[in-house]
């Protein structure tokens, strides 16, 4: 489904990705981990279209895309739901899920109806302005948003970064349910012991390579990933 190859990443002099390469293929769950300022956040970036590389290509479902402008990827099946939510704080919940089905109009209210059943707390609140939603609420309504475009290819920055525990763990059984139901996922994760736990693969990005790649059982019982993500 996506295909990265040999991309490279400048900001102003600073070399943010080095020769990155990586797959997705359709119906997996991806992981890509690694510490901060690795380049993870940069990666997803430059497959939506919000940076570019200077070389490599960049294909989804056999398109090139690499000089392809962001908003053209949401009607080609790409989503991406960024580091830190990014939802419009001064809209409702029903706004911002609105917003999210610009490319698709005629699936508006069905989409709003799949959302609030995947998400009843949505649902609840959905004429509350969504910046006085808690921090699970506003994640849980970033990723609604991203599919109310009906995407193919699904990407999640940090989905669970400032989360209780217990809000970490329902957000990944949303995301392994949605994996379930048909949607294909790139995930970056600091929690790395929770996205190897999910991931049929990940990649390492350490400096702005990928260092390591394998199943993510693979990854989850290497002793050099254990010392250096898992705390073992």
């Amino acid at each position: 489904m996506l295909k990265v190859e040999g991309i490279n990443v400048y900001y102003g002099n600073i070399h943010a990705l080095k020769d990155v390469s990586l797959e997705v293929n359709s119906d997996e769950i991806v992981a890509l981990i690694g510490a901060n300022g690795a380049g993870k956040s940069t990666t997803l970036k430059t497959i939506s279209g919000l940076m570019r590389s200077k070389t490599g290509s960049i294909t989804l479902m056999g398109e090139d895309i690499s000089r392809t402008d962001a908003h053209k990827l949401v009607s080609k099946g790409l989503a991406h739901v960024p580091e830190g939510r990014r939802i419009f704080l001064q809209m409702t919940v029903q706004e911002n899920l609105e917003m999210g089905a610009y490319t698709q109009p005629a699936y508006l209210k069905q989409g709003i109806k799949d959302v609030f059943e995947r998400f009843p707390r949505l649902k609840h609140r959905k004429n509350q302005i969504a910046g006085t939603l808690s921090g699970g609420e506003q994640q849980m309504l970033a990723i609604g948003r991203a599919l109310m475009s009906r995407p193919k290819l699904l990407m999640l920055d940090e989905p669970s970064m400032g989360l209780a525990p217990i809000l970490v763990q329902q957000i990944f059984d949303i995301i392994k349910e949605l994996h379930d139901t048909g949607t294909t996922i790139l995930l970056v994760e600091q929690n790395a012991e929770m996205a190897l736990r999910i991931a049929d693969r990940a990649y390492v990005l350490e400096s702005g390579r990928i260092t390591v790649s394998g199943t993510g059982r693979e990854l989850a019982q290497s002793d050099s990933i254990k010392k250096a993500y898992l705390g073992g």
